[in-house]
């Protein structure tokens, strides 16, 4: 069953937040639907990210089922551990949007903007546990460098307690946010400006 795009979008087009003028098909289903309204009333604005791809079902549904397998309950990784990551791969990937999007989202999560400061601009420079300096450090090199990951860098993790479920996580984390960072800077998405004053 489809709905309205007036029932979950504002009146403006996607051309208003990107530098493409893509064409809303006005066509999600139900699940889809309910996603993105759940999505709208747990932030209270309709984030730019999540409206591009709400232009059509396909494009949303593809865009979500990684998002949702990478945060099932049996990951091995915290919602933290997701974030922590998610803005490392955002400024690492050069992405305006996430980084917005991101340390936002890490604000939230941790309660300490000056942290999340340190981990959107250079973590080398935060006050990180071994732990999760080894999980973004490993993160880093799937961004720059996966031919070089080897046992030894994966026995790095597994020190740290990372068991090989959580391992593949890390990776497919890092993975996920590289294409969308690359996406929405190709695409030229706006900032939501909301995410700029959320969680100060």
């Amino acid at each position: 069953m489809a709905t309205t795009a007036a029932s979950i979008e504002p009146a403006s087009t996607v051309r208003d937040i990107c530098g493409l003028a893509l064409r809303e098909r006005d066509n999600l289903d139900a699940e889809m639907a309910s996603m993105v309204r759940g999505i709208e009333k747990k932030y209270g604005f309709m984030p730019n990210f999540v409206r591009l791809f709400a232009t059509d079902n396909q494009r949303l549904r593809a865009f979500m089922v990684p998002y949702m397998e990478l945060m099932r309950a049996d990951s091995g990784l915290s919602p933290l551990d997701h974030e922590l990551i998610a803005l490392v791969s955002a400024h690492t990937n050069g992405c305006a949007y996430c980084c917005a999007h991101h340390g936002a989202a890490l604000r939230g999560v941790c309660g300490d903007p000056v942290f999340a400061e340190y981990i959107g601009r250079n973590y080398k420079l935060a006050e990180l546990s071994r732990r999760d300096r080894a999980m973004l450090d490993f993160a880093v090199m799937v961004l720059q460098e996966p031919e070089a990951i080897g046992d030894a860098e994966r026995d790095v993790l597994r020190a740290e307690g990372f068991d090989d479920e959580a391992i593949w996580t890390i990776a497919s984390t890092a993975a996920f946010y590289a294409g969308a960072n690359r996406l929405a800077a190709a695409v030229g998405l706006k900032i939501t400006p909301e995410y700029l004053t959320m969680h100060r």
